[in-house]
């Protein structure tokens, strides 16, 4: 196993100089010196110990991913692919930063407590937590964190990272309006956050020319899949009449192509869907999946950047950070009005 004076041998410079680029002390150090060390750890695979780390006295570098649900669409978290884009980017991205990774569980306030402070994280990044239950997490807890996709009752009272939903559900809702899908409906699994926002973008697009788009438009499936595919069975003869489909994830845009699909209905042909998200597979299905984009991996670098920011001691101004989605345009949707570019 390579040591840390072997570094220093290579790198011409002391151990002291090698352990403070490490662990973050650079004051005093030389960009030069800082590039010359990190190349030879890198070249290296040097893997520092961790007990020597959280000993140093400059912090764990342990960053704590709090998941605060157990379940995203009926499947475990991680099975998501919004969810394993989100934590695979944050891990990549905090590894070449010299941090370590931490996942934890966050549906239990206390859980978290325990192991953000057993194991000193220098802050935690949380996706899935309403602002009520961060208030709770924040009274037990004094390390900084960083939510993503939170929506609170009124302003931004902490760190958030997200996207503009109400614009991509507004791109989506114009693009059916234009197609002549003036009674298309919105299919959501929740009413709140980021469903809520994107529904309310979606029904200012479908109330153009002194049109009124009603709640009864909003149609609320179960996070259970058996469920899901029920729902769509009783509801077949009215999707079939209004003709077009917004869902807001593409994960249950595309189950609902496949339960389609079974059924012998034809996309885009009798049922036009749309999608939210941009995901891995929404190119992979056929017809492939017209979608409104959002940039994931930004999303992760944004948090995991200001994160840092915060446990370095810089006072952020901004309180919630959005980030701009797009429709893009595929073969899921039947354009009566124009060609498909």
């Amino acid at each position: 196993m390579i040591r840390l004076q072997d570094i220093a041998d290579m790198a011409g410079v002391s151990r002291t100089t090698v352990s403070n680029v490490i662990n973050g002390n650079t004051k005093r150090v030389s960009q030069e010196t800082i590039d010359k060390i990190t190349a030879i750890l890198k070249e290296q695979n040097y893997v520092p110990h961790m007990g020597s780390v959280m000993l140093s006295g400059h912090g764990s570098r342990i960053i704590g991913v709090v998941v605060g649900f157990n379940q995203a669409h009926g499947m475990q978290p991680l099975q998501d692919s919004f969810v394993g884009e989100l934590v695979g980017t944050i891990q990549n991205e905090a590894e070449v930063k010299g941090y370590y990774i931490m996942l934890i569980g966050g549906e239990n306030i206390q859980h978290v407590v325990d192991i953000a402070s057993r194991w000193n994280v220098e802050g935690l990044i949380i996706l899935g937590y309403n602002d009520e239950k961060y208030r709770q997490l924040s009274r037990k807890l004094n390390k900084k964190m960083v939510l993503i996709d939170t929506y609170p009752a009124g302003e931004y009272f902490f760190q958030n990272v997200g996207v503009d939903d109400y614009s991509g559900g507004y791109q989506i809702g114009n693009y059916l309006y234009s197609c002549g899908y003036d009674k298309a409906l919105f299919i959501a699994e929740t009413d709140i956050d980021s469903d809520y926002s994107r529904w309310m973008g979606f029904k200012q697009a479908m109330e153009q020319d002194g049109k009124f788009c009603s709640r009864t438009r909003l149609v609320i499936v179960s996070y259970e899949k058996k469920k899901r595919l029920q729902k769509y069975s009783e509801l077949l003869p009215r999707f079939l009449e209004v003709k077009a489909l917004a869902f807001s994830s593409d994960y249950d845009a595309i189950e609902a192509m496949n339960f389609f699909l079974d059924q012998g209905i034809k996309i885009p042909d009798q049922i036009s869907i749309t999608g939210y998200d941009d995901s891995i597979y929404a190119q992979m299905v056929r017809p492939k999946l017209t979608t409104v984009h959002q940039d994931v991996s930004q999303k992760a670098h944004l948090a995991l950047s200001r994160l840092l920011r915060m446990a370095a001691g810089e006072q952020l101004k901004e309180m919630n950070v959005k980030s701009p989605v797009h429709l893009v345009r595929r073969e899921s949707v039947k354009e009566k009005n124009r060609p498909l570019i």
